[in-house]
């Protein structure tokens, strides 16, 4: 028998399943998240490592692998504009406060 966790995410419709831990420091890692942010843990037997990675690689296929890689968003452009902006208020901010130049940022 294979001991087999992941983390439940019931609030978040848009949260993907997360796949099954089975090795001793991310079920660590995945306990200690769980507490920390309130989280449920799921527990499964798998009764060989062929059904615990039949499980994964289902949850791969169907949640993880048709989602575009590194796509980026309308909305993270969106942020991205106001975030310089922001730099530079910030700089001109310190420079009006310490009367010298910040540290130069690429924008």
């Amino acid at each position: 028998m294979r001991h087999a966790y992941r983390l439940l995410y019931r609030e978040s419709l848009e949260a993907p399943d997360s796949l099954w831990e089975w090795h001793q420091p991310w079920i660590d890692h995945l306990l200690w998240h769980a507490r920390t942010f309130r989280r449920q843990v799921v527990h499964r037997y798998f009764a060989t490592w062929q059904g615990l990675e039949q499980a994964n690689t289902r949850l791969w296929a169907t949640t993880y692998a048709p989602a575009a890689r590194y796509a980026l968003w309308p909305t993270w452009h969106a942020w991205l504009v106001d975030y310089r902006e922001l730099l530079v208020i910030t700089r001109e901010v310190y420079e009006g406060h310490h009367g010298q130049r910040a540290t130069p940022w690429r924008l």
